[in-house]
C-alpha cells in the first residue's frame, strides 16, 4: 500500500514526513492501557554505534514514532524485519522497498498495523520508491502501546527506563543496529510554550510565529518582502537566507549542524557561507534551541518565565532582531466527572 501522486508516482515517504516536520505537528505520546492520566511512554534514540557512521537517522514523533533515515554515503543500508527479511534498501543514491514484504506495508502508513498481517509476505519485489537516498517510515518496533510500566514507576512519578528497542540493519558489509529505548514520562504539570514578542524591522513584511506542541520548539517565518533576510545562528553566524528564489541553508552555519533534519543539506566544517536552497517558496521552519526549554521548574503549578531569547536577524544592510519569551504554562486539570 504505497502513499501515490496523482499521476501514480510513489510519494516519497522522505519528503512527506520532511514536510511534517516543517509544521512540527504535534509530538504524540502514547500512554499504557488505562493509565492515560498517570503514564506516558516515549521511544528514544541511542547514540549510533561507529559502524553506522555517515548516517544522518532522527527519531520524530509526529502522529507515531517515525525514523528518518539519510544516507549521502556510497554503501547501502538495508532494514531487516522482526524476522530478518530486509525490506528497505537506502543509497546509494536512491531508495528501494521490497513490496513482497508485509513490514514494508505495515511500516508505510498508521493504518496498516491493523490492515495487514506480520505473515502476509510474497515473494520478493524490489522497486525504487524515492529517487534520493532519504526515507522516513513507521517502524512498529518503536510503537509504545505495549510496553508495560510497573505501577511503582507511575507512583514514583519521574523519567525512567522501562524498555529497549532494536532495528537490526546491515550498513555495506557491516551488520549491526539502530537502537533505542523506552521512556516512562510522567504527566507534566505544565508546559513550556515559546511566543514571538516583537519582530523588530520585520513587522511588515515578514509572519513570524513561534511553533510549540513539539518536542522542540521551533519558528516558522513566511516573507515577503523585497531585499534578502538573513537570520542568524546561535554565534550570530548566518544561518538562514530567504530571496527572492525561496530560502537557502549556510552550510558552515554551527547552529544549522545542530538543527538540520534528516535529508536536508549536510553542515560542512568551514568558514564563511556556503549556501544551499532548502525550499523553493519564501517560507519556513526551523526548530531553534534558543525558543526552546529542556530545563527543570521548580514551582510547577505556577506560571513563570522560563527565558527571554533574541534571535538576530539583517534585513538588507540592516540589523535588527526577533524577539522572544518562553513561558510556563501550568496544566489546569480536567474537572472528575461524578
Amino acid at each position: 500500500m504505497i502513499n501515490r501522486h496523482r499521476d501514480g508516482r510513489p510519494l516519497s515517504s522522505g519528503r512527506l514526513f520532511f514536510a511534517l516536520l516543517l509544521c512540527l505537528c504535534t509530538g504524540l505520546a502514547f500512554a499504557h492501557g488505562g493509565d492515560e492520566d498517570k503514564a506516558t511512554v516515549e521511544a528514544k534514540l541511542d547514540p549510533l554505534p561507529a559502524e553506522l557512521d555517515g548516517l544522518q537517522i532522527q527519531l520524530r514523533r509526529t502522529l507515531a514514532p517515525q525514523l528518518l533515515v539519510a544516507n549521502p554515503t556510497d554503501r547501502e543500508l538495508t532494514v531487516l524485519d522482526e524476522n530478518g527479511r530486509a525490506f528497505l534498501r537506502i543509497g546509494p543514491g536512491e531508495v528501494e522497498a521490497d513490496l513482497g514484504a508485509a513490514a514494508f506495508h505495515r511500516t508505510n502508513t498508521l493504518m496498516a498495523p491493523g490492515a495487514i498481517a506480520a505473515d502476509a509476505s510474497h515473494a520478493p519485489r524490489w522497486q525504487t520508491v524515492e529517487p534520493a537516498p532519504n526515507w522516513g517510515w513507521f517502524d512498529l518496533r518503536l510503537r509504545t502501546d505495549a510496553v508495560e510500566v510497573a505501577h511503582a514507576v507511575v507512583d514514583r512519578g519521574k523519567r525512567a527506563e522501562v524498555g529497549e528497542w532494536s532495528i537490526p540493519v546491515r550498513f555495506g558489509d557491516q551488520q549491526s543496529a539502530i537502537t533505542g529505548r523506552f521512556e516512562f514520562v510522567p504527566k507534566p504539570g505544565g508546559i513550556p510554550e515559546a511566543r514571538i514578542a516583537d519582530t523588530g524591522a520585520l513587522g511588515q513584511v515578514a509572519l513570524v510565529r513561534a511553533m510549540n506542541g513539539s518536542a522542540r520548539t521551533g519558528l516558522f517565518l513566511s516573507y515577503r518582502g523585497d531585499q534578502p533576510l538573513v537570520v542568524h545562528g546561535a554565534a550570530d553566524e548566518p544561518m538562514l537566507r530567504f530571496d527572492s528564489d525561496g530560502v537557502a541553508v549556510n552550510r558552515h552555519s554551527p547552529t544549522w549542524k545542530e538543527i538540520a533534519p534528516a535529508g536536508a543539506p549536510r553542515y560542512q566544517a568551514g568558514d564563511g557561507t556556503d549556501w544551499a536552497r532548502v525550499s523553493s517558496q519564501r517560507s519556513y521552519g526551523w526548530i531553534d534551541p534558543r525558543a526552546g526549554f529542556t530545563g527543570t521548574v521548580e514551582s510547577a503549578d505556577e506560571a513563570s518565565v522560563l527565558k527571554r531569547w533574541t534571535i538576530p536577524v539583517t534585513l538588507g544592510e540592516r540589523a535588527s532582531a526577533i524577539e522572544g519569551v518562553t513561558e510556563w504554562k501550568p496544566v489546569e486539570p480536567l474537572a472528575s466527572a461524578h
